[in-house]
């Protein structure tokens, strides 16, 4: 069954959160096999970049089911820097919106963060995507639209979308 067609209230399958993912609702972290059984909390943490914090998702015990309206896109911060020696446009969605916002970003190693739920994109091949933290490791927003809760090596991502 697709995402989209899940009620609210009903337990998620693996096919379900494939779909997810393949459809852009939750960004994946490892590939999904897909199959009948429901999902735990923990099952989502291990295959998605779901919002863990977001409090519905974080009230249930690890083995617990969850439901379709407990998950919701994770807020994460990226750094996108331009190896180029043109300037290059980095392409994403900031947290709390749906519509893709593209930005400048100077040449020869100049670098944004982006607060974003989806990874951002580059229009060269001379760039680096990163997901900030340790170990490539996520630091998650505190909440959906707010990256006030994200850092990258000491910094604040900032209240705007993206930040120098």
């Amino acid at each position: 069954m697709a995402w989209n067609d899940l009620a609210a209230n009903q337990t998620i399958s693996f096919t379900n959160l494939k779909d997810a993912v393949d459809t852009g609702v939750i960004l994946g972290k490892t590939t999904i096999t897909p199959s009948l059984e429901q999902v735990t909390k923990a099952d989502v943490e291990t295959y998605t970049w779901a919002n863990t914090v977001y409090s519905p998702f974080s009230a249930k015990a690890s083995n617990q089911l969850v439901v379709k309206s407990n998950i919701i896109k994770g807020c994460w911060c990226w750094i996108v820097q331009n190896d180029d020696t043109e300037t290059r446009n980095a392409t994403f969605t900031p947290c709390g919106t749906s519509t893709p916002v593209s930005v400048p970003v100077l040449p020869n190693g100049d670098f944004i963060r982006v607060c974003s739920n989806v990874i951002p994109t580059m229009d060269t091949f001379f760039a680096t995507i990163v997901l900030c933290g340790s170990s490539g490791s996520a630091l998650k927003c505190d909440e959906e639209n707010d990256c006030t809760g994200c850092t990258d090596c000491g910094s604040p991502c900032g209240d705007e979308p993206y930040g120098q």
